[in-house]
C-alpha cells in the first residue's frame, strides 16, 4: 500500500508542485514567460528528485522503475502548463489577455488587445523543420 501512495505521488506531484509555485509569478508583469517556465522546470525536477531517492534507496528497485515510468505523466502535466502559459499571458507587456485564433494544425495566432501584439506560435509536437 505504501509503494502504491509513493508512485502516485511520483505520478503528479512534481507537476503540481511547479504548476502551484509559478502561478502566482503570472501576475508579476516584470517576469518574462521563459523565466517562469524555467523556474517552474527547476521545482518540477527538485521535487521529482526528492520523491525518486527514497524509492531508490529501499531494497526493491523494482518500485523505483515503475516510479520512473509514471513521472512521465509529469511531463505531460508540464506541457499543458507550458502551452497554457504561452497562449494567455502576452510575452511583450505580460498580461493574461491574449487572444488565441487556432488556425491550423499546431499553429495558433496570438493577438494582444493591450499592445497590440500579432504573433505565431506553434505546439511542440508541430513545430516547423529548420531549413
Amino acid at each position: 500500500m505504501q509503494a502504491c501512495v509513493q508512485l502516485l505521488t511520483v505520478c503528479f506531484l512534481p507537476a503540481l508542485a511547479g504548476i502551484l509555485v509559478t502561478r502566482p509569478m503570472w501576475r508579476i508583469r516584470a517576469l518574462p514567460n521563459e523565466a517562469i517556465q524555467g523556474i517552474a522546470l527547476v521545482i518540477l525536477i527538485g521535487v521529482l528528485t526528492v520523491c525518486l531517492v527514497p524509492l531508490f534507496s529501499q531494497e526493491c528497485t523494482a518500485a523505483g522503475g515503475l516510479s520512473l515510468l509514471l513521472s512521465l505523466f509529469n511531463l505531460v502535466l508540464f506541457q499543458r502548463y507550458e502551452r497554457w502559459l504561452n497562449t494567455s499571458r502576452c510575452p511583450r507587456c505580460h498580461i493574461r489577455n491574449l487572444r488565441i485564433h487556432r488556425c491550423g494544425k499546431g499553429l495558433y495566432k496570438l493577438y494582444c488587445p493591450h499592445c497590440g501584439l500579432h504573433n505565431r506560435w506553434y505546439s511542440w509536437r508541430y513545430a516547423p523543420e529548420e531549413r
